[in-house]
């Protein structure tokens, strides 16, 4: 007797997401190039047949990795919680304590995966780099949104490129996460933070 189609959809899908759930923290941990197939099957309950059904070689999954792990990511963990805030500057400081200055050492030590990715893999793929590029516009063009929504409500200065401040912030986050992984110090992370609201506060409508 046949399986039915939704038990074998099911099943699929619950081996896919095994799978790139697996390969995520890998990766993270070990970088791209540091993890083989080999290992991420190993820690997983599906065979090498079941990986290569998913996918066919392992840039694959890291595209995929890119894709459907990291771009939602992002999302949840950087432009999403923003809406909550009626001045977003508030909400960026508050997301990079809860995110940065809250996180454990010991995971804290192994950085940012989007910030790994684009130091690793960019420079040497041209897959790689059009998609972590995706993400990073993603990423700036959703926090531009919200800056347009804080200068809109008087709490951004009207002279400022919103444009401009996203770049900054993106790139103060990605620095931070560089800088602290570098330093094995998270005790810096006070410093840089006051640094942040400084620059908040020369930007901000009400200083």
């Amino acid at each position: 007797m046949k399986r039915p189609a939704a038990v074998k959809t099911r099943n699929f899908e619950k081996s896919r997401k095994e799978i790139l759930k697996v390969a995520f923290w890998e990766v993270f941990v070990h970088g791209f190039n540091g993890v083989s197939i080999d290992d991420i099957v190993a820690k997983t309950s599906l065979t090498k047949g079941a990986f290569y059904h998913h996918f066919p070689t392992k840039l694959d999954l890291g595209y995929v990795l890119v894709d459907e792990v990291l771009k939602p990511l992002i999302m949840e963990r950087w432009i999403t919680p923003l809406n909550a805030f009626k001045n977003p500057l508030d909400g960026v400081l508050l997301q990079m304590q809860k995110l940065i200055g809250e996180c454990p050492p010991d995971l804290l030590k192994y950085g940012c995966p989007l910030n790994n990715l684009v130091q690793e893999m960019a420079p040497i793929d041209p897959g790689f780099k059009k998609r972590l590029t995706a993400v990073l516009n993603l990423w700036i063009d959703r926090l531009d949104e919200h800056l347009i929504r804080a200068q809109t409500e008087g709490y951004l200065k009207s002279e400022m490129s919103t444009r401009e401040v996203a770049h900054f912030i993106v790139m103060a986050h990605e620095g931070f996460y560089g800088l602290l992984k570098g330093l094995g110090s998270p005790g810096i992370y006070p410093v840089l933070s006051r640094s942040m609201g400084l620059y908040f506060q020369t930007i901000s409508a009400n200083g």
